[in-house]
């Protein structure tokens, strides 16, 4: 009888994914002010008082403290915990489908690159929380991602410093156009802000023009919908601005996991209907 696998590394990695999602949060609120990510320590918004370590516990701490701060008993915000556990199901995400089957070819280079992309998956989710709350995706992201790509495509794997280069120009340049279209078709001065063409331009350039392209496809998608459903339920007003950020984070993320997929199908689904 085939003894069963070990559940400790999913065990593991989960626990760092709740850690990290923790950290994640201080990134989200001090990053925009120019604040320090490492130091004072966390301490409440409303009171001041220093968190001790045993009040930050990730997601038990909320739990026992029931959401509440100890000291002067602010409500703690639901979202802390939600990107705790979201951060924590994303990295056993990544695991299994990028970091566990790279470690199995046991590769240096294949793992550099896995690790390289898995820890990039992960800064899109403070990327995602930061723009939807200010409009902005700092530079310390794509900037340093855009380099991080483009020097690991000079080691040996699937995309090479041209790929790179051809997928940042992708992925940037076609947001751009559609900013561009968006002025005009909007009448706003600015449509798409440079942020979001910078972001794509890290994105592409480490998974290439094709996972550049079905990202941004998907987040202009999921983006018009819900800017449709929104304005349709008067929700929303039409001179409202949406941040788009959050989008091309979820695009990107579902082209990563299932783009070849997803173009195979369409591609099918196309062949299908021209044969009828």
């Amino acid at each position: 009888m085939t003894p069963l696998p070990s559940p400790l590394p999913e065990i593991f990695v989960a626990l760092f994914g709740l850690i990290l999602g923790s950290f994640f949060n201080v990134v989200i609120w001090r990053l925009p002010r120019g604040e320090s990510v490492v130091q004072p320590r966390s301490h409440c918004p409303g009171c001041g008082r220093m968190i001790p370590a045993i009040e930050n516990v990730p997601l038990v701490s909320f739990l026992a403290l029931r959401g509440r701060c100890a000291g002067c008993g602010r409500r703690i915000s639901l979202r802390y915990p939600l990107i705790e556990a979201l951060t924590g199901a994303a990295a056993l995400i990544v695991w299994v489908s990028i970091l566990r089957p790279a470690f199995a070819t046991c590769s240096p280079w294949t793992i550099a690159h896995a690790l390289l992309q898995a820890a990039s998956l992960l800064a899109l989710i403070p990327v995602a929380f930061i723009d939807i709350d200010h409009l902005i995706i700092p530079d310390i992201f794509s900037l340093s991602g855009a380099a991080a790509a483009l020097a690991a495509s000079f080691l040996p794997g699937d995309i090479t410093p041209l790929n790179s280069v051809l997928g940042a120009l992708a992925g940037g340049g076609t947001l751009f156009l559609f900013g561009e279209a968006g002025k005009i078709i909007f009448r706003k001065p600015e449509a798409m802000g440079l942020g979001d063409v910078k972001l794509m331009a890290w994105l592409g350039g480490l998974w290439g023009w094709q996972t550049a392209i079905v990202g941004v496809f998907l987040a202009s998608f999921l983006g018009a919908f819900v800017g449709l459903a929104l304005l349709a339920l008067r929700r929303l007003a039409r001179d409202h601005l949406i941040p788009f950020g959050p989008f091309l984070v979820l695009g990107t993320w579902v082209a990563v996991l299932y783009g070849r997929a997803l173009v195979t199908w369409y591609l099918s689904l196309g062949e299908r209907l021209l044969l009828r």
